[in-house]
């Protein structure tokens, strides 16, 4: 058996104790949301976990009491929303109509290709992680968020996928970042909004917007570039966009005269240069004054005699 070392949640170490214990645990390999690439995620009874392998540049090692791990790469799992798995496999296979969960989703798996094109069969690993995620109760709950749904009896419920909805769920996600801590606890978030001139005094409503940006680039970090844009396009950030389009323009006079300057100096110094080289020594001054009539030139050492005949 393979070890391997991983961060994870605290909260989830118990549940996963308890599910390898039962039955093992089985990765699913799905779409990741923004790229598109098969990706692994390890699912538990209640979340879905992303995971992801830091591998060091050099060969490295673990040491696990007196056992020495060979494999000295990490892994790290974080919690990820079920929903941003949904969305692009949803879009992939939606046909317009309500379905039982298990209907569309094996229409997913059938239409599914593989990183070369490849159409995929229903045996393959990808098919199976497509139904494998359908069967955990948090991608139940996830369908609802995103899809418009209608309860049959109380054991059967279809679902038609529904952009809007998937929208206004990404929305709430947009809006509860902006007004937590969790951009300002972000060092690269605040440098750009500071870099920005957002975080001035009298420019509140600017930096809210550069927040909402700032937001939406998190968020995006799980959708397809088309699917952030929509999200984007649903806030007013005309004001922001005004105020870095003409900072923009304010920058770019700024290092055309840099570099002029710089140019001009370089030039100078060019010319210094060549002014110096220009002068020569006091030495080479005086041989070059000297008589060389009847010298022989240095050339006639280096060039091969004529025999004696």
């Amino acid at each position: 058996m393979t070890t391997h070392f991983a961060i994870l949640p605290e909260g989830i170490l118990q549940t996963l104790a308890l599910q390898l214990d039962s039955n093992g645990h089985q990765y699913l390999s799905l779409p990741h949301p923004r790229t598109g690439h098969f990706a692994l995620f390890l699912p538990t009874d209640t979340q879905i976990l992303e995971v992801q392998a830091v591998s060091p540049s050099n060969p490295r090692s673990w040491f696990l009491d007196q056992n020495v791990i060979e494999d000295g790469k990490l892994l790290v799992m974080t919690p990820i929303d079920p929903v941003f798995l949904l969305i692009p496999l949803l879009e992939y296979g939606k046909s317009g109509v309500f379905m039982p969960a298990d209907q569309i989703f094996d229409e997913i798996s059938k239409n599914m290709k593989g990183p070369e094109g490849e159409q995929l069969g229903a045996d393959s690993t990808q098919a199976k992680s497509v139904f494998g995620l359908v069967s955990l109760k948090c991608t139940q709950v996830a369908l609802r968020r995103v899809c418009e749904n209608k309860d049959l009896t109380p054991d059967m419920a279809v679902y038609r996928y529904s952009k809007e909805k998937a929208i206004q769920y990404l929305r709430k996600k947009v809006d509860r970042l902006v007004e937590s801590k969790a951009l300002d606890q972000s060092r690269t978030i605040i440098r750009t909004l500071a870099r920005d001139g957002l975080m001035d005094d009298g420019k509140e409503d600017l930096l809210r917007e550069g927040r909402i940006k700032a937001a939406c680039d998190l968020v995006g970090q799980y959708l397809s570039s088309s699917l952030k844009a929509e999200l984007l396009s649903t806030y007013d950030l005309s004001k922001l966009e005004k105020h870095l389009r003409e900072t923009l323009e304010e920058d770019v006079p700024l290092k055309s005269s840099t570099n002029t300057a710089k140019g001009k100096g370089a030039t100078a110094k060019d010319g210094d240069k060549k002014r110096k080289a220009v002068k020569s020594s006091h030495g080479v001054e005086q041989l070059k004054k000297a008589n060389t009539a009847g010298m022989a030139k240095l050339s006639s050492f280096f060039t091969k005699k004529d025999k004696a005949k």
